[in-house]
Order: structure tokens, then C-alpha cells, then sequence
């Protein structure tokens, strides 16, 4: 025989008992208004934290995307370093570009 439900009627008559406290007891309602308080508090504090991590992610992900581009200018560089060296010339346009590169990027240049 399967085991017997308990319904709404059944359960109300037992709020008498020693597990259930009364819903009309002051302590239980200062206990349950402290209680609902410092759930609202970790859950803002939880929101809050959840919101730094974002933005502390974005910011990371923004520097990820300037190295990125540095390490393609750098690479960009010795490769033309490279095939000035290959070629061997010693030109005035390759002197120009090599005192371009170990001088740095140009500030007004946004490649």
C-alpha cells in the first residue's frame, strides 16, 4: 500500500507543535526579519562581487588585445630587421628604417 500524503488540513493541525514555530511569536518574527536582512546583504554582496569580476575581466581583456597588437608590431620589426640584414644593403632608406624601429612607436602613429 503506497504511503499516505499528507495534505494542508493534516499539517495545519500540528503548528502547535514543539518543530513549528508560531507565526505570531515576536522572537520568531525579529529572528525572521534578521534573518531576511542578512540574506538581502549577501546577496548584494554576492551581485557585487559577480560585477567587479566582469569588469575587472573586461579590463583584462582590453590589455590582452594591446599586448597582442604590441607583439605584431615587434614581430612586424624583426621581420623587417631581418630582411635588411638578409639583403645586406646599407642604404639610406634601410639606415632610416632601422633608427625608426630602435627608436620605439611614434606616439602619433596608431597602427
Amino acid at each position: 500500500m503506497p504511503a499516505k500524503r499528507r495534505t494542508a488540513a493534516s499539517t495545519s493541525k500540528n503548528s502547535d507543535s514543539p518543530l513549528s514555530p508560531r507565526t505570531d511569536d515576536p522572537a520568531y518574527q525579529e529572528k525572521r526579519k534578521k534573518n531576511n536582512e542578512a540574506v538581502q546583504r549577501t546577496r548584494e554582496k554576492t551581485k557585487k562581487s559577480a560585477e567587479e569580476r566582469k569588469k575587472r575581466i573586461d579590463e583584462l581583456r582590453k590589455q590582452n588585445d594591446t599586448l597582442k597588437v604590441q607583439i605584431e608590431q615587434g614581430e612586424k620589426h624583426i621581420s623587417t630587421l631581418r630582411d635588411l640584414i638578409i639583403q645586406g644593403e646599407k642604404t639610406e632608406d634601410g639606415h632610416r628604417i632601422i633608427q625608426e624601429i630602435l627608436a620605439g612607436p611614434d606616439p602619433n602613429d596608431n597602427d
